[in-house]
């Protein structure tokens, strides 16, 4: 892999993040993550670590009763120099059986879903994610 990065790169791996996702892959979903990365979720009203939304998504939607269905749409990437990128999308996501608290299970439909994504590569030459900001339009 070149360690500069592009464009298509960048749209490979939002592919490949949401190929992750929806197979309910917890530990390859976390190393999608820098160790200094911070997330912001789809409803969060506060960021946290990377690794530690990684962990959360796997309590909440990679049990074996879920159903994850994923769209991302097309992906526009800003480069930031040679290691460095935003993306940003459209997406939509639906869930099955989330786990919820006291143990009842939802679901979680998002239809008009935004993400933006900034990778950077790592050392390895690794595209890895060190900010992420998921959020649903208001409907209010």
């Amino acid at each position: 892999m070149s360690s500069k990065i592009n464009a298509e790169q960048v749209k490979a791996a939002v592919r490949r993040f949401w190929d992750v996702f929806t197979s309910k892959s917890a530990e390859a979903l976390a190393e999608f993550y820098a160790h200094e990365s911070s997330v912001f979720g789809s409803e969060s009203t506060r960021s946290e670590p990377g690794r530690l939304a990684a962990a959360r998504r796997n309590r909440e939607y990679f049990h074996l009763h879920s159903i994850l269905k994923a769209a991302p749409g097309e992906v526009e990437v800003v480069l930031l120099g040679e290691s460095a990128a935003v993306a940003s999308y459209t997406f939509k996501f639906h869930a099955t059986k989330v786990a919820g608290i006291l143990d009842k299970s939802a679901e979680e439909d998002i239809q008009h879903g935004r993400a933006t994504q900034v990778f950077a590569m790592d050392p390895g030459g690794v595209l890895r994610i060190v900010h992420e900001h998921l959020s649903v339009p208001d409907s209010g």
